[in-house]
């Protein structure tokens, strides 16, 4: 009966673990966007960063496994929730780093 809850959307079992999940982008959503106005030329719009981060591929990962990513990674993807802002702040680090 299990396939039968996934297929019907119930959440799926997480044992031996209370850790909450969250979304984490597969690539980085930063490296997305990256490219994606590399390939424009010019800035992205909100719009063209709100959309990325809609259309973007994520797994569902506990936070403590998403952080030890991210370390191992070596940068901190951009935030989810305030994807705009937050990708404003990285591109204004990369243009300063003179990329």
């Amino acid at each position: 009966m299990r396939w039968l809850d996934k297929l019907l959307g119930k959440k799926p079992e997480i044992r031996g673990s209370d850790e909450p999940l969250v979304p984490h982008p597969i690539p980085a959503l930063v490296t997305i966007l990256h490219r994606l106005e590399q390939d424009k030329g010019t800035p992205l719009t909100e719009a063209e960063v709100v959309s990325a981060r809609d259309q973007a591929v994520c797994i569902m990962l506990p936070v403590s496994k998403a952080a030890q990513l991210a370390e191992k990674r070596g940068y901190d993807d951009v935030d989810l929730e305030n994807v705009w802002e937050s990708w404003c702040q990285y591109r204004t680090q990369i243009t300063t780093d003179g990329e």
